[in-house]
C-alpha cells in the first residue's frame, strides 16, 4: 500500500446550519460534484462537502475545491482500524463503513443537521421537506419501497428487500444531538466488523443496520418517510409515477394503492454505467442488475435530464474518471480480489491476524502467504472472477455442466450424506470460513 505524506489542508467551513455531503472513491469526484451543483442549485442555505475514500498519488494530486475532504486526513480513524477496513472491504462496503464516522465528523462542526446523499442522486427541488422533519426528528430516512402492493408487481425480487433492509441509506438525515450521537457511535461500532454486503449473514453493508433505529427511538424521534418525491430509484419505479405540472415534478402512486401526490425532490439513479452516461449513452438493461427492469416512459423525462446534466459537466466528470481506487491493489500493484479480502477477515477474526496485509514483501507477509498456495491470480481475466449474475451468458452452461457432477456425487454418497454435504457446502460459500486453504495453521473448527 503506498504510504501518503500529503500534509491535510487547512478546511474552512462556512457554517450554515445545514450540511449536505457524498461519500465516495476518487474517481467519483466529478459526479460528486455534479450532485453538489444540483443541491446548490436548489438550495442557498446547505453547506456542500465531498468525502473521498481513498488518496491520491503523492505528487499527482489534482486541483481540489476546498470542499473535497480525504477521509483518512480528517476522520481520526486508528492506522490499524483504516487498514483492517480498507483492506477486507471492497469499494463500496469502505465507502459506506465510514458514513456514520462522517456524519459524527460533520457533528463536531457543530451543524444542526447532517444529510448524507449518494454521489449517483439528483435533486429536482429543495430540501425544505427534509429539514422541516429534521426540526421534529433525530433521524429521517427514505424506505426503499412505501405502498403495500399486493400481488407485488415490483422488477426486482421483493426478497430482496429482506436482505437491503427497510431503508435506503444512499439518503440519510440526522438532527444534531447527543442521542443521535450515541446512535451513530454505536452504527460506527457494528461497521467496523460487519459491513460486508453478505446474503449468508443477513447484512447489507450500512443500511440492514439502520433498522434497528426504530428500537432505540421514541416514535416521535425516528421517521421513516413514506413521501414519494425521496429517493426515487429503480427498485421502486414500479410504484411511483411521475407527473409534471407547471415545470415540477410530482409523484404519485402508480399501482393506485395510495392517494399522495408528493413534489419530487430527489432520484438515485443507482446502476447505471456513468462512463457511458457522460457520452449520452443510457444502457436500460443494466440498471441494478435487473435484467428484466421494464420500462417507463413517465421516468424518461427525468433521466434524460440527468444525462444532460452529466454530459454538460462531462469535463468535470472525466477529470476524475480514471484515476485508480488506492486500496484496489496489493502494494506490488497486483489486484486484491474479494477472496483475498475476505481470507484476511477470516484469520483476523478467528487467529488475530495482525500484520498489514497490503504489505507483499517479506517470507511471512499475508500475500506471500496467499502466493505460496496458488491464490494470486497473476492472469487478467476478461470477466470479473468474484462475481456471477443473471446476466452471465454462459450461465445456464456452467450450471448444466455442474448439476450433471453433483448428481453423480449424490448417486455416490445417498440421501443422508448429501442432505450434509448441502449444510457443510452453505458454511463453505462464506469465503471467510476457507482460511484452510492457507494451511493447517488456519483451519477453523469452531461453527460461528
Amino acid at each position: 500500500m503506498l504510504v501518503y505524506l500529503v500534509k491535510p489542508k487547512s478546511i474552512i467551513f462556512k457554517m450554515n446550519k445545514h450540511c449536505i455531503f457524498t461519500i465516495c472513491a476518487k474517481n467519483y469526484i466529478g459526479l460528486a460534484q455534479a450532485l453538489e451543483k444540483s443541491v446548490m442549485q436548489y438550495n442557498d442555505d446547505v453547506d456542500f462537502y465531498i468525502v473521498v475514500s481513498d488518496e491520491f498519488d503523492t505528487g499527482l494530486e489534482p486541483a481540489v475545491t476546498d470542499n473535497v475532504l480525504i477521509a483518512k486526513d480528517i476522520l481520526g480513524i486508528e492506522d490499524g482500524l483504516w487498514t483492517n477496513m480498507a483492506f477486507k472491504y471492497n469499494l463500496t462496503e469502505f465507502a459506506t463503513c465510514i458514513k456514520p464516522f462522517s456524519i459524527e465528523y460533520f457533528f463536531n462542526k457543530d451543524y444542526e443537521t447532517v444529510c448524507y446523499m449518494d454521489p449517483d442522486t439528483y435533486l429536482f427541488s429543495d430540501f425544505s421537506y427534509i429539514h422541516n422533519k429534521l426540526s421534529k426528528y433525530l433521524v429521517v430516512t427514505a424506505p426503499h419501497i412505501t405502498i403495500p402492493d399486493y400481488p407485488y408487481s415490483g422488477d426486482l425480487p421483493d426478497r430482496s428487500f429482506l436482505f437491503n433492509g427497510i431503508s435506503n441509506l444512499g439518503f440519510g438525515g440526522f438532527k444534531n444531538s447527543p442521542k443521535t450521537l450515541n446512535l451513530i457511535k454505536w452504527w460506527e461500532d457494528r461497521l467496523k466488523r460487519l459491513c460486508f454486503g453478505e446474503m449468508l449473514w443477513a447484512v447489507c453493508t450500512d443500511q440492514k443496520w439502520t433498522d434497528f433505529f426504530p428500537a432505540f427511538l421514541e416514535n416521535d424521534e425516528c421517521f421513516f418517510s413514506n413521501n414519494l418525491g425521496l429517493n426515487v430509484a429503480p427498485w421502486n419505479y414500479f410504484e411511483r409515477k411521475i407527473i409534471k405540472e407547471d415545470d415540477t415534478y410530482y409523484v404519485i402512486s402508480r399501482t393506485g394503492e395510495s392517494n399522495r401526490k408528493d413534489k419530487l425532490v430527489f432520484c438515485h439513479f443507482a446502476g447505471y454505467n456513468y462512463k457511458e452516461l457522460s457520452s449520452g449513452v443510457v444502457n436500460n438493461k443494466n440498471r441494478m442488475r435487473i435484467s428484466n427492469l421494464k420500462e417507463y416512459n413517465d421516468v424518461i423525462p427525468l433521466i434524460d435530464e440527468y444525462v444532460k446534466f452529466i454530459c454538460n459537466n462531462r469535463e468535470l466528470f472525466n477529470k476524475f474518471l480514471n484515476l485508480p481506487y488506492t486500496y484496489a491493489a496489493f502494494d506490488n500493484g497486483i489486484k486484491i480480489d474479494k477472496l483475498h479480502r475476505r481470507l484476511y477477515n477470516g484469520i483476523n477474526m478467528n487467529f488475530n491476524y495482525k500484520q498489514n496485509p497490503f504489505i507483499s514483501s517479506g517470507k511471512d507477509s499475508f500475500f506471500m502467504l496467499l502466493k505460496s498456495k496458488d491464490l494470486i491470480c497473476n492472469k487478467t481475466y476478461k470477466e470479473k472472477i468474484d462475481d456471477i449474475s443473471q446476466m452471465d451468458n454462459n450461465l445456464s452452461q456452467k450450471l448444466k455442466y455442474i448439476y450433471k457432477v453433483l448428481r453423480i456425487f449424490y448417486k455416490l454418497i445417498g440421501y443422508k450424506r448429501y442432505v450434509l454435504f448441502l449444510q457443510f457446502i452453505r458454511r463453505l460459500s462464506l469465503y471467510d470460513n476457507n482460511t484452510y486453504l492457507l494451511g493447517k495453521k488456519y483451519e477453523n473448527y469452531i461453527l460461528k
